[in-house]
């Protein structure tokens, strides 16, 4: 008995991730799937009644999948509480949409070749989708018996089930076509992530060895550094005849082996943060605390590495109300590098342009938002954005990690990250934080 038991907790498992996979792969489609569904789904009826009249038609069902795809023209921007049922929504309202309503109609239309063809296509964009075979098939399973379910129970006549089986056969194999290259696609993907996070990992050692060395260096010269501007002093006093230190330069002598330190660690941080967003680590947080906004703000601006005074002066910081947030400061100034980098290089292409970056203390969720007046990013490329390895930028300028970094490490704090933009006129990245109970 134990088993058919593991094979069936596999078996959910494996349904369990790709629902989850397919939910957040599609989540970029949404906004557009959802949009084509509540035009075309209601248009087709007028279509199939007036222009090229069928057997059978049925508005109320249409209208039914069309209010199902309201939401997904705003999936991108669903409250927070509400992202987590995002993927059973997702395949409830595929279900219904593709397998179901497709086959209805084909069965309620004797299985017309106009009904024939619409499933067919009602398969493919079912793999598009869902992209996991094994839940394409269930789906579709799914959709079909409750679609036979409305069918005899209402007013159709019975139809030979060696007819149907026959299409039948053609839609599994069109579902098991679509799923094969689905597959290859993301196995393509997969391959990618694996080079990029090995050539990461083979960078991150490099790095390691010699920051260690470093460490243990600066360990021996804290050690003995105070005796030796001691012993300097001393000297001074004595009028013995050293080379004399500027004032200011034997104070930042004092504390330099603390900072070289803290660099050090800092240097550590942003590696385990280039593994991560590589995919060869996954985000700790052990090491989270409560931190200031503001305060994390005004060390990222202090640490950014401008090119140049110019491009600190196009950088504007408006204090304000400041807020708690639970999580890394290090890898919040990370994710406010990206974003500033990538506002520094809409807005130096553009004249007159500027970065304002402020924080706001509200009653549903506390933000910080990094919005440039600089040449915005399109609606073709907005669904994009936060993937993997996509990036508008030209060759050698972008890798296409750097925001898919900053939504997963938003994530890893329970926040969010959100982007609206105006061609030509602004772009906003909007950092949202749970409040702290």
């Amino acid at each position: 008995m134990s088993l058919p038991l593991a094979g069936l907790d596999r078996l959910i498992e494996h349904l369990r991730t790709a629902t989850i996979e397919s939910a957040h792969l599609s989540r970029y489609n949404a906004p557009m799937i959802g949009l084509l569904g509540v035009i075309l789904l209601p248009g087709y009826y007028y279509v199939w009644t007036e222009l090229f009249p069928q057997q059978y038609e049925n508005l109320p069902l249409r209208l039914i999948g069309g209010a199902l795809c309201l939401p997904l023209i705003a999936a991108n921007h669903w409250p927070a509480r509400l992202q987590r049922f995002f993927p059973l929504y997702w395949l409830v309202a595929m279900t219904y949409i593709f397998p179901f309503l497709f086959t209805y109609m084909l069965l309620r239309n004797d299985l017309s070749l106009i009904g024939s063809m619409s499933t067919i296509a009602a398969c493919f964009m079912l793999i598009l989708a869902v992209y996991d075979w094994l839940l394409a098939l269930l789906l579709t399973l799914v959709g079909v018996l409750f679609a036979w379910l409305a069918f005899m129970l209402g007013d159709g006549t019975a139809l030979p089930p060696e007819a149907y089986l026959q299409q039948l056969m053609v839609y599994a194999f069109a579902i098991i076509v679509g799923s094969v290259f689905n597959h290859t696609a993301l196995l393509i993907k997969e391959e990618k992530l694996a080079a990029y996070s090995a050539v990461g990992s083979n960078i991150a050692h490099e790095l390691r060895t010699p920051l260690l060395g470093i460490r243990a260096t600066v360990v021996g010269i804290s050690h003995h550094l105070p005796d030796m501007l001691d012993a300097y002093e001393k000297a001074l006093a004595a009028d013995l005849p050293v080379k004399r230190i500027r004032p200011t330069r034997l104070e930042s002598l004092r504390d330099a082996t603390a900072r070289i330190e803290e660099e050090i660690t800092y240097a550590n941080t942003i590696i385990e943060m280039l593994l991560v967003s590589s995919g060869h680590a996954s985000l700790r947080s052990d090491n989270f605390a409560i931190h200031s906004a503001n305060h994390t703000i005004e060390q990222a601006l202090a640490r950014y590495p401008f090119n140049s005074a110019h491009e600190r002066k196009l950088v504007h910081w408006q204090k304000g109300k400041d807020f708690d947030y639970f999580g890394s400061d290090i890898l919040l100034m990370h994710i406010l590098f990206n974003l500033i980098k990538n506002a520094l290089h809409s807005v130096l292409a553009t004249e007159g342009a500027a970065i304002t970056i402020d924080t706001r203390h509200g009653p549903d969720a506390n933000t910080i938002r990094v919005t440039d007046t600089g040449k915005g990013i399109s609606q073709k490329e907005m669904p994009h954005i936060f993937e993997h390895f996509y990036s508008s930028k030209t060759i050698g300028q972008g890798t296409g990690v750097g925001l898919a970094f900053c939504k997963l490490a938003m994530e890893s704090m329970s926040g969010n990250i959100d982007c609206t933009s105006t061609v030509g006129e602004q772009t906003t990245f909007t950092l949202s934080f749970p409040e702290i109970v």
